[in-house]
């Protein structure tokens, strides 16, 4: 007895305990739908403080493969010679490292400065000197397309002029405004390079903090790992991180690759036909070229539109370069480089990046595919664990056609054939009603009547007395 009452009571402060859990989740769900303003401007200062951490680790991986290599040389040279222990070869092979992929890495970026920053200024100032006449073009475009005697066509421009006019009106009023304003903006802008350039310095010092500390990083992790979960858990949770990393370094070096190539040969294609403002248009389609499925798109559009205003021919020719040169992307350089493991659909790509860009910004367009391609791995591996715990099949085309399944076999059924009850039109029916007649259920078609019994004949209704008669006759016999 005194067992059964202590099971009972530990069985009651489990539940108790399990429901005080549910409520405070709830009431915490809440208490975030009720701030949500407050909650996302929080996180997003979090985000922000931790920009540079998060940019340290990408230059990071990038310059991974990069350290790996000139460690591996640096060993077999400090081997050779074998006058050094080999734990000092290696923290001095893995410094030498370090410092020599960073100095090749910020002499690539001061060499494409210098070799960019000129040109780049230069046909972004041509654009500048030809702004004005080409806003004149576009407006006279529109207003001959406002007067056109098409209505649609004659609304679009309206609406595209109105949206012009505004946005001139208020550059007029911001260049013509108060000086004071102006010299904030100025002073604002200033502080935002010097803000960015002082979270890059940061983010080189956590590259090389994290490029040196790797290993030491690496074991920490899986010793807290290890103390923390049992061992299936830990086993997880390593696989989860192996496979995370392989997705990401593959992603985010792929990536560059791939958009430095589609930079390289759209500059090159624009040079060759002397396209105008090549050096521009081919850095933005680059630089965009980085955010996954849109990133074309942002990129494509706005240059096209500049080319076209400035020459149609021309602009018609480098539409059709972008389309026919994101389809070899996509289609040969892309699974060439980064050996797409993924296996995200286009639909979870679009969710990813609207819900990652939302929350991150666009450090969180850029890392999308890689941060969803990691939760739908664990999702992946967790339901196929399940379902083959149960006997279950994993393939998803198994479920296609599944309706059901039985809960002692675990057999899967079909689903039930569905009739199609079809409602049947009966034109007597609406002129019946139309006519101010009352409508019965015989007027619709197809519908049989009762039938009525049939009518008997003199003789058989002469034959069925006699029927009757007879056993009368009998009886009587027998009386």
């Amino acid at each position: 007895m005194e067992n059964g009452n202590g099971n009972g009571g530990k069985n009651e402060r489990a539940v108790t305990l399990r429901v005080l859990v549910i409520f405070a989740v709830c009431f915490a769900i809440l208490t975030i739908i009720l701030n949500i303003d407050a909650v996302g401007n929080v996180f997003r200062k979090f985000v922000g403080i931790l920009s540079p951490v998060f940019i340290g680790i990408m230059i990071a991986y990038i310059l991974n493969p990069i350290c790996k290599w000139l460690s591996g040389s640096f060993m077999k040279l400090y081997k050779k010679r074998g006058k050094v222990a080999p734990e000092k070869a290696e923290t001095r092979s893995r410094g030498f490292a370090v410092l020599i992929s960073m100095f090749l890495l910020l002499a690539v970026i001061i060499a494409l400065l210098f070799l960019i920053i000129p040109e780049f200024v230069e046909n972004l100032q041509k654009f500048i000197n030809r702004a004005p006449d080409l806003l004149k073009q576009v407006y006279a475009w529109l207003e001959e397309k406002h007067q056109a005697d098409d209505s649609v066509l004659s609304t679009i421009s309206g609406n595209l002029l109105q949206f012009l006019q505004t946005l001139t009106d208020r550059i007029n009023n911001w260049l013509a405004g108060d000086v004071t304003a102006l010299i904030n903006t100025v002073g604002n802008g200033v502080i935002g390079v010097v803000s960015f350039l002082f979270d890059i310095l940061i983010a080189f010092i956590i590259c090389a903090y994290a490029l040196l500390e790797k290993k030491s990083f690496i074991a920490q992790s899986k010793k807290m790992i290890f103390a923390i979960f049992k061992p299936e858990r830990a086993n997880d949770i390593l696989e989860t991180a192996r496979y995370g990393n392989d997705v990401f370094g593959k992603y985010i070096i792929g990536k560059l690759l791939t958009s430095t190539l589609v930079g390289v040969l759209t500059f090159l294609f624009m040079s060759l036909l002397n396209m105008p403002y090549s050096l521009l248009a081919s850095v933005i389609v680059a630089v965009t070229n980085v955010i996954p499925f849109f990133g074309p798109f942002i990129g494509g559009i706005p240059t096209a539109f500049i080319i076209l205003i400035t020459d149609f021919k021309q602009g018609v020719i480098y539409i059709i370069f972008l389309l026919v040169l994101q389809q070899i992307e996509g289609n040969i350089l892309e699974p060439m480089i980064m050996e797409d493991r993924t296996g995200v659909s286009k639909f979870w790509v679009t969710f990813a990046l609207l819900l990652f860009g939302g929350m991150f910004g666009i450090m969180g367009m850029i890392l999308s595919l890689p941060l969803f391609a990691v939760i739908y791995y664990v999702a992946k591996v967790y339901v196929e664990r399940k379902l083959a715990a149960r006997d279950l099949p994993v393939p998803s085309s198994e479920y296609a056609d599944v309706g059901a399944i039985d809960p002692q076999t675990n057999e899967l059924l079909p689903a039930p054939k569905q009739e199609s009850h079809k409602p049947r039109l009966s034109i007597r029916k609406i002129f019946r009603a139309l006519l101010g007649k009352k409508v019965t259920d015989s007027d619709q078609p197809g519908e049989s009547k009762p039938e009525a019994p049939a009518e008997r004949s003199p003789e058989a209704e002469q034959t069925g007395s006699e029927k009757e008669r007879k056993p009368e006759k009998k009886e009587k016999k027998n009386r």
